[in-house]
């Protein structure tokens, strides 16, 4: 059954309270359009993850040859970087 835009107006608390309680959806009528008014259900946490793009999916046997970052040849290439004059860079 369908309520009226007016109908809805007048008693609009009592309408979303009714359909907090039930859960049941309300249909609203306007100049022959039909709406409904339900209520949302919460998104599980688990759907707001993103993949990601360079995660290693598989078997751990897969990284045997994987070589990890190496953090002291990064910092001494970035050292060597800084000591350069400005615009020598490659």
């Amino acid at each position: 059954m369908a309520i009226s835009a007016t109908q809805l107006r007048k008693q609009l608390f009592e309408v979303l309270h009714g359909i907090e309680a039930t859960g049941e959806p309300v249909e609203i009528e306007l100049k022959s359009t039909r709406f409904v008014i339900s209520r949302a259900e919460p998104a599980p946490r688990l759907a707001r993850f993103q993949p990601q793009r360079d995660a290693v999916v598989g078997p751990s046997a897969d990284l045997a040859g994987f070589s990890p970052w190496d953090e002291a040849a990064w910092r001494d290439d970035w050292e060597a970087r800084l000591r350069e004059p400005p615009g020598e860079s490659p």
